[in-house]
């Protein structure tokens, strides 16, 4: 009996829910070899400002100040 929980930004309708649970669900059975019957799928709309990430709550705007710095690039331990 798998139970799939699923979090997500609130705002996606009935449809795309429908859609996300009928995947995930054929997805499992097939994995699992179990019957579609013995999935359940929970989903879970989040308020945006009740999600976290980088220490700052998703609904937070973008700082414009901040400058977002190139990644280093990866030279395998050789000096450029």
């Amino acid at each position: 009996m798998p139970v799939i929980s699923v979090d997500w930004w609130k705002g996606n309708d009935r449809a795309r829910r429908q859609e996300l649970v009928g995947e995930l669900t054929a997805c499992v059975s097939r994995i699992a070899g179990c019957p579609e019957e013995a999935v359940t799928v929970i989903v879970r709309d989040v308020d945006p400002g009740h999600w976290g990430k980088g220490g700052l709550l998703a609904d937070t705007p973008p700082d414009p100040d901040a400058t977002a710095l190139p990644a280093p690039h990866d030279t395998g331990g050789q000096q450029p």
